[in-house]
């Protein structure tokens, strides 16, 4: 038995103008409201609203099918209604059942699957007209044509529904029959880039740099990628268009900061793209120069005669030359430079001696460009030289003040060794820890500003006021700012009313950072939000135009009006679907080395474009961008398999396509 039931207390069909009830049949035996409401030619009116009556008066004055609906809640209901009953009615002449069955080829999909619907008729010639239920609105497919077979690409996720509408050709009738047909399109995983990566060492001129991106997605799924390099004036270059290869690289010719921007997206997603990752990264002409150490594989003193070898650890430079020059006060030594990292100096005299390190690279054309200077006494007793192993601290970057920081050193050579501290706070020192044997130390920085740790290492027994150091540099916070570090956002070339869009934002410090949305159209303000800590805001367009989302984020520390500002503009259209798309070739036979021309045919749409894809080899690669060129001419090469993908759209539709099609092909 039905929870809630209507009938009439005249049978369908009646004339126009008789006076039909409406009886509300519940066997809920609860308290319920009622909301009246009748359907004629797609068009819904209500004629009572939610009310206690169970029954109520209607005077139909047009022929035709109607369809009556009962909504129904409860009086302490949120919901729009708890319960429906629904029945179809006839006025006037009973019109006789055009549509036999409406078949579906699979009731069950993925997204970017082919339904294709077959309408069965008990009569022919007839004009049918589809419609597609989405968002629980109704949106049509395609008009009145004489054809019965439909193919469409389902776009959207969850249960959906088709109606067909059916009428003679000579029927002046909105429709002389109808009939709806259901499916249900399957989730797909959502792709998610997981890791995006630079595999090379040093990023330098007229090198090689490859990146690599990852992401998680259904394993049956294609996925495509396509890069974009941005330089420091913002231009962008286009590294890889849509391909399969997730590896891409190329040669930087110039220095500077760039960014590289990846794109995913399943092969047959409506989106111009699923997810996005930006890479920072910087190309310098070469690394900067700087020695680290100059030392020697013996400690002075030394008695004359000595081999001794001068060691160079430097880093930085692409092709670097060495200099070495030993002065003393009867002899002076000069190597030239050379493209030896050490040298070998045999000492002919005692005496003392200040031995010189330059460094260069070879296409730089001054003395030097890095130097450093030992001291070396020859005819006393040797020591192994001191040298600085690592200088470890606890926190990395982002220092906040009232932290606190451990500095651990590790250091060799000598006889026994002591270590000094001296920390500097905007150039000027706060603190220094005399010469002890402790290698490690903790501080607290009570302010912010730029800090600096020097680390003094000297073995007990030498005169010098150091044998080696090191320097760290440290910033310190008071709190870390927010920084908006990119926006995702679905960057389609066309926006429909009704679409959700869904803006993200990727911040630094998360946790410590608000948020506050600002919503304009056509440079009004509709919506202004709080700081709030959600990183995400979505709106639904319910009209066309220019819609501006100003996005304003600050550390919750902060008492600006805002650390960082951030905005995104949103164009939003209308367009009628494009259909049918199928491929067609000028030839029945493929040879290698032989041209074929591939044509495409679609329906519906405006001013349509088209994108051609091919897979050779197992890759799919783009090979004609969107334009209106509906064809295009390939030269297999090889004998193999081969497919043609090719998407189209209407051209001020900004999804990335709206249909597609695939040709496959063997060469002989």
């Amino acid at each position: 038995m039905n929870e809630l039931a209507i009938s009439c207390d005249v049978k369908s069909p009646q004339e126009k103008k008789t006076k039909i009830v409406i009886n509300i049949n519940n066997n809920l035996k609860e308290k319920l409201l009622y909301k009246y409401m009748v359907g004629y030619n797609g068009i819904w009116n209500t004629i009572k609203d939610f009310t206690e009556r169970e029954e109520i008066e209607w005077a139909p004055v047009q022929d035709g099918k109607y369809v009556l609906m009962v909504q129904a809640k409860k009086p302490d209901s949120s919901k729009s209604f708890d319960y429906v009953s629904r029945m179809d009615y006839v006025i006037g002449e009973v019109k006789e059942k055009l549509i036999g069955n409406v078949y579906v080829d699979k009731d069950k999909l993925v997204l970017g699957d082919k339904l294709t619907i077959t309408v069965d008729t008990v009569k022919f010639p007839l004009m049918f007209r589809y419609w597609i239920k989405v968002d629980n609105e109704w949106e049509m497919i395609r008009d009145y044509s004489m054809d019965n077979v439909l193919s469409w690409v389902v776009k959207t996720e969850g249960k959906g529904e088709i109606l067909v509408e059916c009428k003679n050709i000579d029927s002046k009738n909105d429709f002389d029959d109808f009939k709806n047909v259901g499916f249900r399109v399957i989730p797909l995983k959502e792709v998610k880039i997981t890791d995006f990566k630079c595999l090379t060492s040093e990023l330098l001129e007229n090198s090689e740099l490859v990146f690599q991106v990852n992401s998680e997605h259904d394993k049956d799924r294609t996925i495509l990628y396509k890069f974009f390099k941005v330089n420091s004036n913002r231009e962008v270059e286009c590294v890889q268009n849509y391909s399969t290869q997730k590896i891409v690289s190329y040669v930087e010719t110039k220095s500077g900061d760039y960014k590289l921007l990846c794109m995913a997206k399943d092969m047959y997603s409506i989106n111009k793209f699923d997810d996005r990752a930006v890479l920072n990264f910087s190309v310098k002409k070469y690394s900067p120069i700087y020695i680290k150490n100059f030392t020697t594989d013996i400690n002075y003193p030394q008695l004359s005669g000595t081999k001794v070898t001068l060691i160079a650890d430097t880093i930085g430079g692409r092709e670097l030359l060495y200099r070495y020059i030993i002065q003393g006060s009867y002899s002076r030594e000069d190597s030239g430079y050379t493209i030896c990292n050490s040298y070998v100096w045999e000492s002919k005299m005692a005496g003392d001696y200040t031995i010189t390190l330059m460094v260069k690279d070879k296409s730089f054309s001054g003395d030097y460009e890095a130097i450093e200077h030992l001291d070396y006494i020859i005819d006393e007793k040797s020591r192994e030289p001191v040298k600085i192993q690592r200088v470890m601290l606890d926190k990395d970057k982002g220092i906040l003040k009232n932290q606190d920081i451990n500095v651990k050193v590790n250091a060799s050579g000598g006889v026994e060794l002591r270590y000094s501290f001296i920390i500097r706070r905007n150039g000027t020192t706060i603190k220094t820890i005399k010469y002890g044997k402790n290698s490690f130390m903790r501080f607290i920085p009570e302010k912010n500003g730029n800090y600096e740790l020097e680390v003094r290492v000297r073995d007990k027994y030498s005169d010098r006021e150091y044998d080696c150091h090191s320097i760290v540099k440290m910033d310190v916070f008071d709190y870390i700012p927010a920084v908006i570090d990119y926006i995702l956002y679905p960057v389609r070339e066309y926006h429909l009313v009704g679409e959700r869009v869904v803006i993200n934002c990727i911040t630094q410090d998360t946790k410590n950072v608000v948020m506050k949305y600002i919503l304009s159209i056509n440079n009004r303000k509709v919506e202004e939000t709080e700081f709030v800590g959600g990183k995400s805001y979505a709106f639904i367009p319910k009209y066309s135009g220019v819609y501006k989302v100003e996005i304003l984020a600050k550390n919750i520390k902060s008492n600006k009006k805002f650390d960082c500002k951030r905005e995104v503009t949103i164009e939003i259209n209308e367009a009628l679907p494009v259909t049918n798309t199928r491929i067609t070739c000028d030839n029945a036979n493929f040879f290698c080395n032989e041209p074929v021309i591939f044509t495409v045919h679609s329906e519906g749409g405006k001013d349509v474009i088209y994108e051609f894809y091919i897979m050779e080899k197992g890759d799919w690669n783009l090979v004609q961008s969107y334009s209106k060129k509906n064809y295009y001419t390939f030269i297999p090469f090889h004998k193999d398999k081969y497919k043609v993908l090719v998407l189209c759209k209407s051209q001020y539709n900004k999804d990335f396509y709206e249909d597609y099609n695939i040709f496959l092909f063997r060469t002989q």
